[in-house]
Order: C-alpha cells, then sequence, then structure tokens
C-alpha cells in the first residue's frame, strides 16, 4: 500500500508539470499571433502614434487585382519635419463604390483611433497579352517570330502586363504592343489559320487544341480591325505625355507647390492639343494607315449610325477619319482634360494659396500670393489664426536679408526652417501644405507589396495575417524589439511556460 500511495504521488507530480514536448510554437494559429503582434502590436502602433502626433494627415486607397483589398495609407509630417507616407493596414470591401471605400476608410480609422471605345481597345489588347503570357508555348512561338523578324529588339520582352496602379509600367507595356504588333498578328496567325509553318518547327506551330484556336482566331479578328489599331494608336501617343510626370510625382518628399507646376504644365499641352485635334489627328490617321498596311488591314466604312445606338458614339461624320476623329479622338482628349481638371483643380487652388509662404517666392519682388483665403479655410486648425499678420512680417523679415540660394524653395524644406513656437500659424500652414497628397503612388507601392503576398497559391490566407505580413514586409527598416514582442505575445496568449526570445542571447 505505500509503493502504491508513492506511486500515486508521483504521477500526481508528473501530471502537474508542464508538457514541453508540445510546445513547438509552430502551429499556424501560433504564428498569425506571432505576426500579429510584430506587424500590429509594434510596427502599427508606432505608425499610429506617429499619426496621432502629427494631428493633421490624409488617407488614400488603392484595390489590388481582382481582390477587392484596400491597402490604407496615410501621408503626414513626422517629429523629425519629414513627409512621411506609410502603410497603415489592408482590409476588405465588399463593393468597391465610394460610399464602401469612405466607409471602410472611417472604420479603419475609427478602429485605430485617428469611354467604351478606349475600353473594348484595352480589353482586347489585355486578353490578347494574357493569351501570349500566360503559356509558355504560346510565348515561346512569339518570341520565335520576334527573333526571326527582329533582330534589333535583342533581350525585350515582346509582351508584359498592363499595370493596374503605376501609369508609367502601363506606358511601357504599350511600348512593347506597339513594337510587337505586327509579330503578334503573325503568331495569331499560325495558331488560328495554320500559316507561316514552314517558317518554324513543329514543336510551336502544331497540336494547337481547338478552343486555342477559337481564341486566337477571335483575338486576330478583333486586332486586325482599323478602329481598334487607330484607337490604339490615339491613346498611346495621348497618353505618352503623362510618362514623365508620372514618374516624378513618384517621389514621396514631393511637395504641393512642385506638384502645382508639374500639372499645370501637362494640362497645357492637353489643352494645346484641343485647340490642335485635327492637325495631330491626321498624323495619327496616317501613323494608322501606315500600321495597318503591314498586316493587311484597309481602312474600313465608318460604323453604321444607328437612332438607338447606346453601344457606340453617334456623331455623323463623311469620312472615316472624321467620324473617329469626332467620336473617339475628341471625345477621349476631352475626357483625360476633365480628370486632370477635376482631380487637380483643388490641389492647384490650394496650392496657390498656400505659395505665399515659402520664402523664395515670398521675397520674389514679382509676385505676390494673397494667403487670406486660405487663412480663413484653415482656421478652426490654427492656434491663433488673428495673428497671422503679425507672424507674416516677421516671417518674411527674416528672408528677406537672406541670399536667394539660401531661402527654400518648397513647403517641404520651409517648414525644416520654420520655429513652431515663434510662428506657430506659419508652421501649422507649412505642415498642412506638406501633408497634402500629391499622388496615391505610395498606397500603389503597396499595392505592389500585396501583389508579392497574396498570390494566388496563398489566396485563401486571412485578412489578419496578411495585414501584419503586409506591415513586416513593407516597413523592413523599422527596428522591432525581440523582447518587447516576446513580452506582449505572452500576455495576449499566456502559456504555462516562462518564454524567452530565442534570437537574442
Amino acid at each position: 500500500m505505500k509503493l502504491l500511495a508513492n506511486h500515486d504521488e508521483k504521477l500526481k507530480q508528473h501530471m502537474e508539470r508542464p508538457k514541453l514536448r508540445n510546445a513547438t510554437y509552430l502551429s499556424p494559429q501560433t504564428q498569425n499571433h506571432r505576426i500579429d503582434v510584430i506587424g500590429k502590436r509594434i510596427i502599427q502602433a508606432q505608425i499610429v502614434d506617429e499619426v496621432k502626433n502629427a494631428q493633421i494627415y490624409t488617407a488614400d486607397e488603392v484595390t489590388s487585382h481582382n481582390v477587392e483589398l484596400m491597402p490604407l495609407c496615410v501621408r503626414f509630417v513626422d517629429k523629425d519635419i519629414n513627409i512621411r507616407e506609410e502603410l497603415l493596414e489592408i482590409c476588405s470591401l465588399p463593393r468597391i463604390t465610394g460610399s464602401h471605400i469612405a466607409t471602410a476608410i472611417k472604420d479603419v480609422l475609427s478602429h485605430l483611433n485617428i469611354e467604351i471605345v478606349v475600353r473594348n481597345m484595352i480589353d482586347k489588347m489585355k486578353s490578347t497579352i494574357i493569351f501570349f503570357t500566360y503559356s509558355p508555348k504560346r510565348e515561346q512561338l512569339l518570341m520565335e517570330v520576334v527573333h526571326k523578324d527582329a533582330h534589333s529588339m535583342g533581350q525585350r520582352k515582346p509582351l508584359i502586363d498592363i499595370c493596374r496602379t503605376r501609369w508609367a509600367e502601363r506606358h511601357d507595356a504599350y511600348s512593347h504592343f506597339y513594337s510587337a504588333f505586327v509579330f503578334i498578328v503573325k503568331a495569331l496567325e499560325v495558331i488560328a489559320l495554320g500559316l507561316h509553318t514552314e517558317e518554324w518547327s513543329q514543336d510551336v506551330t502544331t497540336g494547337w487544341q481547338g478552343k486555342y484556336k477559337a481564341e486566337a482566331y477571335s483575338l486576330l479578328s478583333g486586332l486586325q480591325n482599323f478602329g481598334f489599331i487607330l484607337t490604339f494608336l490615339t491613346v498611346y501617343q495621348v497618353l505618352s505625355h503623362l510618362t514623365g510626370i508620372t514618374v516624378k510625382l513618384q517621389k514621396t518628399s514631393v511637395d504641393i507647390v512642385e506638384a502645382f507646376s508639374m500639372v499645370d504644365e501637362v494640362k497645357n499641352i492637353y489643352k494645346e492639343l484641343r485647340e490642335t485635334i485635327e492637325d495631330d489627328f491626321n498624323q495619327i490617321y496616317k501613323q494608322a494607315i501606315r500600321m495597318a498596311a503591314q498586316v493587311d488591314v484597309q481602312p474600313t466604312s465608318q460604323p453604321r449610325v444607328a437612332g438607338r445606338q447606346t453601344h457606340r458614339e453617334n456623331v455623323p461624320a463623311e469620312t472615316v477619319k472624321d467620324y473617329y476623329r469626332r467620336n473617339m479622338a475628341i471625345p477621349f482628349l476631352d475626357h483625360v482634360i476633365l480628370e486632370f481638371e477635376s482631380r487637380f483643380s483643388p490641389l492647384s487652388v490650394t496650392a496657390s494659396r498656400l505659395l505665399g509662404l515659402i520664402p523664395s517666392i515670398q521675397c520674389n519682388s514679382g509676385m505676390t500670393v494673397d494667403i487670406s483665403e486660405v487663412v480663413q479655410l484653415y482656421q478652426d486648425d490654427l492656434p491663433s489664426p488673428e495673428l497671422i499678420d503679425q507672424e507674416l512680417k516677421c516671417w518674411t523679415l527674416k528672408w528677406q536679408n537672406k541670399p536667394s540660394e539660401q531661402r527654400p524653395t518648397s513647403c517641404a524644406e520651409a517648414i525644416k526652417q520654420c520655429d513652431a513656437l515663434i510662428c506657430p500659424n506659419i508652421f501649422k500652414l507649412l505642415k498642412i501644405a506638406c501633408t497634402l497628397p500629391v499622388t496615391s503612388c505610395e498606397c500603389e507601392r503597396s499595392a505592389s507589396t500585396l501583389r508579392r503576398l497574396n498570390t494566388f497559391m496563398r489566396s485563401s490566407m486571412g485578412e489578419d495575417r496578411l495585414s501584419s505580413l503586409a506591415l513586416i514586409h513593407t516597413h523592413y527598416d523599422m527596428a522591432v524589439n525581440l523582447d518587447e514582442a516576446v513580452n506582449i505575445f505572452s500576455k495576449l496568449h499566456p502559456r504555462r511556460l516562462e518564454l524567452t526570445s530565442v534570437l537574442n542571447p
């Protein structure tokens, strides 16, 4: 009995001991917990604290490929007086309407306490790109056609996918498509009609299934259409003016004043194009005829005009050129100009009001900018708007006696030279000017991060895990205290074991 009692006592003690053999902490749930701690409890919490400290910030979003996921970014001026744009969180959207996006942004901030012709052309172009790039055999056929007839292309890929977010990369896709257009048509003729088979090996010219032949024939019919060619060239050339400004605006430190001057130049270019549309479109039309002749396409008669037409423009025209100029080129160019006005008009007005705070402009005798309107607009955000005139005199005297090369030329430079204690109102207005968003490029970079993480092989990843991983990946240069991560993890998910960081000695 005594031995039995001792055995029961030892068994009881053994049962009370922590079981170490199963404590690997490698389960998916534990991984999610650790990722959440580093991504949201540390990185996101630090960004939220900086945003709250800035007091003035703006938010932006962009959706990622066919999944309605919204990376939410904030733009603010940090404590070191640097303009920052940071990924804050990734959330899902039931729909991508304006109301749903606005509601999602409000929910996140509250949770953290803080034309048809052109569309058809783009759809056909994208379908063609997908048809070749998503199949190694079809892409190999196109590559062989290109290298046989165009040795000068070198290692350049004949086709690249159309980027959904960055126009600079989208323009590259248009450029590649334009250069490879003749070869694309020839490759489609091989698949759909069995032509040119004697020029290449049987590995790429034979064995095509019926569904691929039908798809190739449909694409070939769409591309060998003069309306498609003319529309493509019009869009390609008109939007080419956006390439330079898009690249320039991708800098996160670009402030509102620099953006204002850049946008104004491009707007003037489009207005000039609109005034000379007849001469410019004549050149595009001639180029379209030459391009069409390379694939045996002739300018066809204009589309039929019907009284109840709903899927095509109905402006009457005497010739094919007049029809496309009136129904495609002019409406498209007007749409581009209207978009510029609607997107950048508030930006331009606000920037013009804030220009007077920049010393290089303020001390320029040839330019006077009245900031009374902007003071009235932001008077609720200013600490003492009634003293703005006195501060403005002090701010002007500070720079009048200094050489022109020492005067700041942008809001980003000016705010670093402004003492918030001496000129609190000027400092606040400069902070607002720096916070105003120039583009959504930084948010689009977050969408690119999302693409790298949320691949088709990992499409079932949960929203919380995805958002935390995106924060870790985007802010990889942010120092993370691993001991703090371990302490937070142990408090959120208490275990019977004493946890310590295995990465630090």
